[in-house]
């Protein structure tokens, strides 16, 4: 392992096994601001090297032993490996850093289904009584007719109930959307996403873009590996991002620590290149990675602050 670039050492043993158990994992990973690889004449990449940024542990809405008590060292030890796959290495100072890396981890926030579902039994009943009283909300009565009256202030009552639940229910759509919209920003499946959703989807096109919808709407684990232009990054203070991958599995009947080097196996192929689209795909097997012996890290605050995203 190359020397470390910083004020200071992770030493430490890696060594982690992916489950036996098959998990669907989704990964996208995308080229940005003229970003390429160049090839040696035997094929392979040439070398490029970077330094490694925290950029931050975000957890999920409930406790989670099995991703909060999984250390930084020990993700960044299984990226490096699949780095040096890839011929990324680190630097062994900053003047030969080409590359920031930083890497973030967590577990998604879904719009709360308990909310949305209760807000559409409330739309439902106001809809039944709503029908029940007539369906009406207004009309003219004659002087004495009190039945008639009560009659239609009822109707009137169940009108003006269906109005503030069809107004909630708008509400909550909208939350939902903005929440779909924010994960399909964090995991990387906006573009999927806007391309299936055309007409197809009603016209036997099968249910793969309600699959991504479902993703969403549930808690996913994920891991972002985002690579800036060093120099820019430490000496302009401007995040050039050049590439990031984007990998995640539902979160659901998974634990984190048995299914992140099976993650990053799956990520780590695609490092620095374009994925072309979300590949969203069942993976059986088990991944087994070997000891890291020294890891360099730069501080997180080093890198100016801003959420990841993708175009």
């Amino acid at each position: 392992m190359r020397g470390a670039l910083l004020s200071g050492f992770l030493l430490g043993s890696v060594s982690m096994s992916g489950s036996a158990d098959s998990v669907v994992t989704a990964v996208f990973s995308s080229l940005h601001n003229g970003y390429t690889r160049q090839k040696l004449p035997d094929g392979t990449f040439k070398q490029e090297f970077y330094a490694i940024a925290n950029g931050a542990y975000a957890p999920g809405m409930a406790k989670n032993t099995s991703i909060d008590k999984v250390p930084f060292p020990t993700i960044a030890g299984l990226v490096a490996q699949h780095l040096a796959s890839q011929n990324y290495f680190l630097a062994e100072s900053s003047k030969s850093a080409d590359l920031l890396l930083l890497i973030t981890w967590g577990t998604s926030i879904p719009f709360g289904d308990g909310s949305y579902r209760a807000s559409m039994d409330n739309l439902m009943g106001a809809m039944n009584r709503f029908q029940e009283a007539g369906g009406s909300g207004s009309g003219r009565l004659g002087m004495g007719n009190t039945r008639a009256a009560a009659d239609a202030a009822v109707a009137a009552a169940a009108a003006d109930e269906l109005e503030g639940q069809l107004f909630e229910m708008q509400m909550f759509n909208d939350m939902r959307r903005k929440a779909d919209e924010r994960n399909a920003q964090l995991l990387g499946y906006v573009q999927e996403v806007n391309d299936r959703d055309n007409p197809s989807q009603f016209a036997g096109g099968g249910t793969y873009f309600h699959d991504l919808i479902s993703d969403l709407e549930e808690e996913r684990y994920y891991v972002i590996v985002q690579a800036f232009d060093f120099r820019a990054a430490t000496k302009e203070n401007k995040r050039k991002l050049l590439w990031a991958t984007r990998v995640s599995i539902s979160a659901h009947g998974n634990k984190f620590n048995e299914q992140l080097a099976e993650m990053l196996a799956q990520a780590g192929r695609r490092f620095g290149q374009n994925s072309g689209r979300l590949i969203r795909q069942y993976q059986p097997g088990s991944v087994r990675l070997g000891d890291l012996k020294m890891l360099g890290v730069v501080p997180a605050s080093g890198m100016p602050k801003e959420p990841p995203k993708t175009k």
